[in-house]
């Protein structure tokens, strides 16, 4: 097999991974290395790449710009630029991602095979996943790590409305992404039950794939039990005997009684980690403090004010929680640590100290830190929803609560640390039960399983997109051509009939080195009609019927790929039949309205046009379709096979006859012409565009022109000409 693993945010580096620098790079990005990393290793797997966002920006440092970086004998990290080297976490990474998915394709296009299968890693990942799945026609694989809906339930709870935490997070793209991934996935990875059935049970699409529950695994050699510092002869590398005097050290500046228990908590400063209430158990119980001291490890910092709000506030809210209780020589809050030889060695500090890892986390929907506190031998205590309860379950090393209420949260922590006979056997399970069950050859094998269950690595690797073609008399003319371009049709070349003159009149002077194309929702027959006697010229290529049909010229023969390549897992019977119960859909009559990929409706304009989609994509998902469902105007609805769309047909023939995206100039002023002028095109939206094309002025790569119709088209191309000049 040969597999490819997409996770776009995070500083992701084979070693000395930045855990916890910052909320974007926690545990989804280890885990992506070493997933990466235990593939390579994994019998019947020939190549593995890890395909990321390249970075080369200051405040980082170096480790993230090189194109590429060997994981192992058969991995490797691949970095892809796209939306400048700047890092960007990941809330304003979303008007990247289509230029990222594009870059992607190219890369893969490069190489002398393509994947058995996509694996999109975090919403981010899964967006680009299926956009890169379906022009290619890969198995798609997604984990979510963490899910939207429920952060922003969380944030409502926390009195945060929807518009700030949308302000704050992008929670809506988050959330729309999610869906559509659900919508497209043949497989979804969670790592608890609680995650599958709770977490992904809050989509309207949550029913459409196909689930499977495989735990992430550890690196045992670096979470080795405590009690190997006890035997005599114990081979510990220097490196870790080291760790562990400079993390007794550091807590020793802190502590008044260094020689007591350790309740040792591990976490980014982020207000769902319930730092706060931890502290509150501890400071409000005289009788735990007595027992133990408590150590704060909440991220890496040098200065508190230098850092981002929420994670400034978490830490106010800590000092000022330690304060209020007077935990000085009780408590210890270090700034700074080494993920990768300093916290193995906190949690065997406390176990070796016979304490307990706690975390007041309200909810957790995995928690790799209990696995790694179990492994080496140190019990814990959690929240009695979520992640922690499978963990508990399996590891038997756990103590769950109701980490809401701190007098729990503290009656726990008293009873893991008071019964020593308990104490031994929950450390004992732990360390036993992990090797057992959380290794990262375990994982593997079930994963590996899975997609063998989907007939990957089955049959010959994937062909690519008509790569005969490449010989034919369209390649050649294709291969010749400077620039591409491909406009919408009505109110864009189409409106002002001297513009389109002038404009046809500019084509004929390029011929030779600009090919000219459209992409319109009318059908291949009324399009050719709306053209004739435009003074535009014949195109060389149409996307007719909003992308269901390709056809080129000058004898406008049809592409039998593209249908064939579209009509996967299309039902439009089914689809009709789903839509058939929602009172403000009605079928357009009109003559070429209707086609073999395209189901076309007009919307009562009564219907709110966000309510209306909810429902279009409620009913849809509830049948278990494959589609895609593109708005326009306000008024108008076209359903299409899942492959279909203006924007993915532009992409086909980028990749059938080997047109670069950055040569590509695409024009339109509708929601139907969205998805063709984003990404590694330069596209134009004319003056007369429609508002719900307005988020797209953030984008650097589209023009808005200040002329319409054709006459903004031709604006937008003189300039890209010039650009190249």
């Amino acid at each position: 097999m040969y597999i490819a693993l997409i996770n776009v945010h995070g500083l992701v580096r084979s070693k000395d991974i930045e855990f916890g620098r910052d909320a974007d790079t926690g545990g989804q990005t280890r885990y992506v290395v070493d997933l990466a990393r235990a593939l390579g290793e994994a019998e019947g797997v020939e190549r593995v790449d890890l395909i990321t966002r390249l970075i080369n920006d200051k405040a980082t440092g170096p480790g993230y710009a090189a194109r590429e970086e060997e994981l192992g004998p058969r991995a490797r990290i691949v970095r892809l630029q796209a939306g400048g080297l700047r890092y960007i976490k990941k809330e304003r990474l979303w008007s990247c991602l289509d230029e990222f998915a594009d870059r992607l394709v190219a890369y893969l296009r490069r190489q002398d095979r393509l994947p058995d299968a996509l694996h999109g890693h975090y919403a981010d990942g899964g967006y680009v996943a299926v956009r890169v799945a379906e022009l290619l026609g890969l198995p798609l694989v997604f984990s979510a790590h963490s899910l939207g809906r429920n952060k922003l339930a969380f944030l409502a709870s926390q009195g945060v409305g929807e518009d700030k935490a949308d302000e704050r997070y992008a929670i809506r793209a988050r959330i729309r992404a999610e869906e559509e991934v659900l919508s497209r996935a043949d497989l979804v990875v969670a790592s608890t039950s609680y995650e599958r059935d709770e977490l992904y049970g809050l989509y309207e699409r949550r029913s459409r794939p196909r689930y499977a529950v495989i735990p992430p695994g550890l690196d045992l050699e670096s979470f080795f039990p405590y009690y190997e510092y006890e035997l005599p002869g114990a081979s510990i590398p220097p490196e870790q005997r080291q760790a562990q005097a400079r993390m007794r050290a550091e807590l020793r500046r802190f502590h008044f009684s260094p020689d007591k228990p350790l309740i040792l908590t591990l976490c980014r400063p982020d207000a769902r980690k319930n730092i706060d209430l931890l502290i509150q158990a501890y400071g409000e119980d005289k009788e735990l403090q007595s027992m133990a001291n408590l150590a704060v490890f909440a991220g890496i910092r040098d200065d508190i004010n230098a850092m981002e709000e929420g994670e400034r506030q978490v830490l106010t809210d800590v000092l000022l929680a330690m304060d209020r209780y007077d935990l000085y020589g009780k408590m210890a809050i270090p700034k700074n640590h080494d993920p990768r030889t300093d916290v193995p060695e906190l949690y065997r500090l406390a176990a070796l100290s016979r304490g307990a890892f706690a975390s007041a986390s309200f909810l957790e929907t995995f928690g790799l830190t209990f696995i790694e506190a179990s492994a080496a031998g140190l019990p814990f205590v959690a929240a009695d929803r979520g992640g922690p309860v499978d963990i508990a379950a399996n590891l038997g090393s756990g103590v769950l609560t109701d980490t809401q209420d701190p007098a729990a949260m503290a009656a726990a922590l008293k009873s893991v640390l008071s019964d020593q006979d308990a104490w031994i056997r929950r450390s004992q399970d732990g360390v036993n039960n992990t090797r057992r069950l959380y290794a990262w050859r375990t994982h593997v094998e079930a994963y590996l399983k899975e997609l063998s269950s989907l007939g990957v690595g089955a049959g010959p690797a994937p062909a690519r997109v008509d790569a005969a073609a490449a010989r034919s008399p369209i390649a050649r003319r294709f291969a010749g051509a400077r620039r591409m371009l491909i406009a919408d049709i009505d109110d864009t070349l189409l409106g002002d009939p001297a513009a389109a003159a002038e404009l046809g009149s500019w084509l004929e002077s390029r011929r030779e080195d600009l090919i000219f194309g459209v992409a319109t929702g009318r059908s291949y027959e009324s399009a050719r009609s709306a053209l004739a006697g435009s003074g535009l010229p014949a195109p060389d290529v149409w996307i007719a019927g909003v992308g269901t049909s390709i056809r080129y010229g000058p004898d406008d023969a049809p592409d039998p790929g593209w249908d064939a390549h579209i009509g996967q897992r299309w039902k439009p019977q089914a689809v009709a039949a789903a839509l058939a119960r929602l009172p403000f859909l009605r079928l357009q009559t009109e003559e070429g309205s209707q086609g073999r990929f395209k189901l076309s409706y007009y919307l009562d304009e009564s219907e709110g046009a966000a309510e209306a989609a909810a429902q279009v994509h409620a009913a849809l998902a509830e049948a278990k379709l494959w589609y895609t469902a593109t708005f326009s105007h306000g008024r108008f609805l076209d359903v299409l096979p899942y492959r279909a769309g203006k924007g993915k047909a532009l992409r086909y023939l980028s990749l059938k006859w080997n047109v670069p995206l950055d040569r590509v100039v695409t024009a339109g002023n509708s929601g139907n012409d969205r998805d063709m002028l984003i990404g590694s095109v330069r596209g134009v939206v004319v003056a007369n565009y429609e508002p719900e094309l307005e988020p797209l002025r953030k984008n650097p790569r589209v023009r808005f022109a200040a002329a319409p119709y054709a006459r903004g088209v031709l604006e937008g191309l003189k300039a890209v000409f010039s650009e190249d000049a």
